[in-house]
């Protein structure tokens, strides 16, 4: 058919065929002056997407690493709230 889609429609179809996860990423693209060829917006969505891949394994482990460390924080605090006598001299299991 030879049909000749203009760059500036091509590249809003591609930013909007992205995912939701990239929604960000596509405003900012769109709150640019100029927007990109869709060859640059290409290479830049690669870019992303690298970025992503390489952020998303730190990210699980800190994660983890995180929950763990709330996760001994609050058994340490049960621990201590049930060995704590109550201004009548009880122990107090329940202060909440």
């Amino acid at each position: 058919m030879e049909i000749e889609i203009a760059n500036d429609l091509l590249t809003i179809l591609l930013l909007y065929s992205i995912p939701e996860s990239y929604e960000n990423f596509r405003i900012a693209i769109e709150s640019r002056d100029e927007l990109p060829s869709p060859e640059t917006l290409k290479i830049k969505l690669i870019e992303e997407a690298n970025a992503r891949k390489n952020n998303e394994i730190p990210n699980i482990h800190d994660s983890q690493r995180a929950l763990h460390t709330e996760k001994k924080k609050f058994e340490r605090y049960r621990q201590t709230e049930s060995r704590q006598p109550d201004a009548g001299g009880k122990r107090n299991r329940n202060n909440n």
